[in-house]
């Protein structure tokens, strides 16, 4: 769920309105697997995008220079337009999981 749903916010409303829940146990789990993998691929992405613009499109040259030798179909897309779009699904479902967690979030008794 990289894109928000256009009714989302009434998805959460009605979570809310008809208390329906997550065991905790069942949010550490998802916060341990998940959310580490979502930090890993971020502080990836983000590390890569710490390098200076102009050296993400000389690797987007070369790899499409090899791809046009290679005869290889099809055409490699921009690495920065990737690394970009990449971080705003990752920055999105990391904010999905935290709304979701704040309407269904219920700590144990």
């Amino acid at each position: 769920m990289a894109n928000p749903l256009p009714n989302e916010n009434e998805i959460y409303e009605k979570i809310k309105k008809e208390n329906i829940t997550v065991n905790p146990l069942i949010w550490e789990l998802l916060s341990h697997h998940i959310r580490n993998d979502i930090h890993c691929i971020s502080l990836s992405l983000g590390g890569l995008r710490t390098h200076p613009q102009w050296i993400l499109k000389f690797a987007s040259f070369a790899i499409k220079f090899l791809y046009k030798i290679s005869r290889q179909p099809g055409e490699p897309e921009d690495l920065l337009h990737v690394c970009d779009e990449s971080l705003k699904r990752v920055y999105n479902i990391s904010d999905f999981l935290t709304k979701l967690k704040e309407v269904t979030y219920r700590p144990a008794k």
